[in-house]
């Protein structure tokens, strides 16, 4: 079963927003990790796309000026679908981010052209997701894509720098540890079981996968993830 983004979240978006909305900051690493090499300027206006249930808005409240399109309704209400003809929308972006959602889009090369449009002549588009060839993607194609409705086929990132360069000039392309952080073991296996939408797994079994293929870290603080995903910083050249 490979499905597309819509009909994944359709089916699923409210359980991935039910993890999100419970666990807020488990995944704060991942936001961090989009701009530590080039830092938001006060009043930044950034395109995320798709943007879930509006996550990235809620991290970056009152040190951004976020504006979110999703690929479908099935997150949470009042999240605008579909990305707004340019005329609809003329004023150019200062950044334009697709955070762990690009392994679902059939057409990426497509889907980062037309990002990429959107953005001032000298802004940036931020990129991370899983990349190809890791040990995540054979965590999500494996014990997930068995436990959950929808199955997981995952199309992930291109390591290589020059698969991007068409976008503009390639400023970082490299692995970031994201680690998903948590204050106990309990609440990662509830975490990961909704955000993934699993169903008719032993936890048990979830908790060894995760140890085998992301790693598991415990400490006096609670409980991490070994989570990494590849980013890729481009800044766009030329007019819009």
């Amino acid at each position: 079963m490979n499905l597309t983004y819509p009909e994944i979240f359709a089916a699923r978006g409210d359980l991935y927003h039910a993890a999100m909305m419970a666990w807020p900051h488990a995944r704060d690493a991942e936001f961090d990790a989009l701009f530590a090499r080039r830092p938001l300027a006060a009043g930044e206006r950034v395109l995320d796309f798709p943007s879930g249930g509006g996550y990235l808005a809620k991290h970056l409240e009152g040190k951004a000026r976020v504006v979110g399109y999703e690929l479908t309704d099935g997150f949470a209400a009042g999240i605008p679908v579909g990305l707004p003809s340019r005329e609809a929308d003329p004023e150019p972006y200062d950044r334009a981010v697709c955070l762990a959602a690009l392994h679902h889009i059939d057409d990426q090369p497509g889907f980062l052209r037309e990002l990429a449009t959107r953005v001032k002549p000298g802004g940036l588009l931020h990129v991370g997701d899983v990349p190809a060839g890791s040990p995540l993607g054979g965590f999500l194609d494996g014990f997930v894509g068995r436990y959950n409705q929808t199955g997981h086929q995952g199309m992930y990132l291109s390591p290589d720098p020059a698969d991007y360069a068409a976008l503009g000039d390639v400023l970082h392309c490299a692995e970031v540890a994201t680690p998903w952080r948590f204050p106990d073991e309990a609440a990662m296996l509830g975490f990961c079981a909704q955000l993934f939408g699993l169903s008719g797994h032993d936890p048990r079994e979830l908790l060894a996968a995760l140890r085998e293929q992301v790693g598991v870290d415990t400490g006096p603080d609670g409980v991490s993830l070994r989570w990494r995903l590849l980013y890729v910083d481009i800044r766009v050249p030329g007019t819009r």
